[in-house]
């Protein structure tokens, strides 16, 4: 019978294959790269090792192969190509069973040091409730593919769906944990390899603004102010500031200004917008400005109008909430 591999072969390597227990007195060997003998176009070989060893090859011959003692089968710088079954055909002296087939077709199961795997695309960017997908490509000879999300392994999930051979993730029904670094992992008998992370983002906001400091802010003249917007947004959102429904022309998060006339105070106004998920939300915050004398235009008591003003645009809808605190 022709014995087990007990160790794989690796591409570029070599492997021996002969009959256990040797045959006796041996005449001839044909080896096949068939499960068969009956395809001569299969034949690889044959070996006359009596009366004086000779190597007769055959249309299989790739000039690797060659034969030994034993009726041993020695293949050199091993392919993926060379994977498949092989068969010998011993002939001996007929007091020793005479011509036939010995043994059984053996599988060669030839495998290489694997390259290294790389996930398409490399960057995703895909809306929060949407869905993406993710592709493993790597070299056939891969037989076990996992996944890894942020250098963890990812855990099978209803939600998580993969592909038959593991090559193919797909995650629906996207939320903000998803956002993170994915590789795939390949392995084979010989070799385990790892691809470069791919950064996947998810899009989202602004559902809100707000400013800060909230208002009402009395502010004296000649003063700086700082005001900041805070908006939740992936990717970051543009900015827009507006003071008494004109545009300002700044477009930072943040507003920095010294009021040197009555004009500049009012309700400041600030505008968010994604342009990914298409969602703008804006906040408004009320500032009043003191100093000797008596104001020409907006002058405020002690405890009068104060407001903040919070909303949210989505898509062509603007929702906004406005609350005043009036005193005697």
């Amino acid at each position: 019978a022709l014995p087990n591999l007990t160790l794989c072969p690796v591409v570029g390597g070599g492997v021996s294959l002969a009959p256990q227990p040797p045959p006796q007195d041996l005449l001839t060997c044909n080896w096949y790269r068939s499960a068969t003998v009956t395809d001569p176009n299969s034949l690889i070989l044959i070996y006359v090792q009596y009366p004086n060893p000779v190597q007769n090859n055959g249309p299989a011959h790739t000039g690797r192969e060659t034969a030994g003692p034993g009726c041993a089968l020695n293949i050199a710088g091993l392919t993926l190509s060379d994977t498949g079954s092989y068969t010998v055909q011993i002939q001996t002296p007929i007091l020793h069973g005479g011509a036939g087939t010995h043994g059984n077709a053996l599988s060669v199961p030839c495998t290489e040091i694997l390259p290294k795997p790389t996930v398409t695309p490399n960057q995703t960017l895909v809306l929060e409730n949407g869905t993406f997908t993710l592709t493993c490509n790597s070299s056939p000879s891969a037989n076990t593919v996992l996944w890894l999300r942020d250098g963890a392994s990812l855990v099978p999930s209803e939600r998580l769906g993969l592909s038959p051979d593991n090559r193919t993730l797909t995650v629906p029904n996207v939320t903000r944990g998803d956002d993170a670094a994915y590789q795939c992992e390949v392995r084979n008998p010989v070799s385990t390899n790892r691809s470069e992370p791919s950064t996947v983002m998810v899009a989202y906001g602004p559902n809100s603004a707000q400013i800060d400091p909230p208002g009402p802010i009395a502010l004296t003249l000649g003063l700086l102010l700082n005001l900041t917007c805070i908006a939740d947004s992936v990717p970051a959102p543009s900015y827009r500031w507006v003071l008494n429904g004109t545009d300002s022309k700044e477009t930072g998060s943040s507003l920095t200004f010294n009021p040197t006339t009555w004009a500049q105070q009012g309700t400041y106004e600030c505008w968010t917008h994604n342009p990914v998920t298409g969602r703008t939300a804006w906040a408004s915050v009320a500032v009043r400005v003191t100093g000797t004398g008596e104001s020409p235009g907006w002058i405020l008591s002690a405890g009068a109008v104060a407001g903040i003003v919070i909303g949210s645009l989505a898509g062509a809808a603007l929702v906004g909430v406005t609350v005043y605190f009036l005193c005697e």
